[in-house]
């Protein structure tokens, strides 16, 4: 074995991983966000409304890009029937 790349091996200490653990849980932030929560204006992980126009429009979108996405996808299976009236 060389030495000169052993790392030691570094046992788990539970005691030491539960105090980390408490200790964030104890966190000033944490008491902070736990309070608005509390109060009713604080929740992160509802989003944001988003207003009619932009829901359309974001459907929309998504339906151009389906579209496209097919379109790419059987362009092999078009360009056979584009030029299936030429003969090679």
């Amino acid at each position: 074995m060389d030495w000169a790349f052993h790392e030691s091996q570094i046992r788990f200490d539970i005691r030491a991983e539960r105090e980390e653990c408490e200790r964030l849980f104890r966190h000033p932030a944490r008491i902070l966000q736990d309070r608005l929560v509390r109060c009713g204006s604080g929740d992160r992980t509802k989003r944001p409304a988003i207003p009619e126009w932009k829901r359309v429009f974001l459907k929309e979108a998504e339906q151009r890009r389906l579209l496209h996405q097919a379109r790419v996808l059987s362009w092999g299976k078009e360009k056979r029937h584009y030029y299936a009236h030429k003969i090679a």
